[in-house]
């Protein structure tokens, strides 16, 4: 009965992790960023600078509790739920940054994106639509 239940778990997380949807980083379509460094990527999405190739940009994220926000942390920025939470915590608190700009979900994502020019987010590549144009695709 236990290896069942094991085989059970087991095959659930394979088919969980499979699951994943890729998820690509996007700008507006007419934005005049071709591409974006993951290193880069990582210090914009932890408010460490505001632009990307010379260029000022607008990070938007998904809510905390979002499954997409979860692995695009991991995967760009190297950090948990918890981690990130502490992380922009104290960073406000010792007043060295705001939160980025957030959106409910992805299709407020590419509206936000769609309406302006600065922004720079990311989704599934499944959600892309012609208002936005893909930056990057995560692994």
């Amino acid at each position: 009965m236990k290896r069942n239940i094991l085989t059970a778990g087991v095959f659930c997380c394979l088919l969980a992790g499979g699951a994943q949807a890729e998820v690509v980083v996007v700008a507006h379509a007419k934005s005049d960023i071709a591409a974006v460094d993951a290193n880069v990527l990582k210090d914009l999405f932890l408010g460490k600078t505001a632009k990307v190739g010379g260029l000022a940009v607008r990070a938007v994220n998904l809510p905390d509790s979002s499954a997409l926000k979860m692995e695009f942390d991991e995967k760009v920025v190297g950090k948990d739920p918890g981690k990130m939470k502490a992380y922009w915590s104290n960073r406000i608190f010792t007043g060295q940054g705001k939160p980025l700009d957030q959106v409910e979900n992805e299709a407020a994502m590419l509206e936000w994106l769609g309406n302006n020019k600065d922004g720079i987010g990311y989704m599934s590549a499944g959600a892309v639509n012609n208002k936005v144009k893909v930056l990057l695709t995560i692994p």
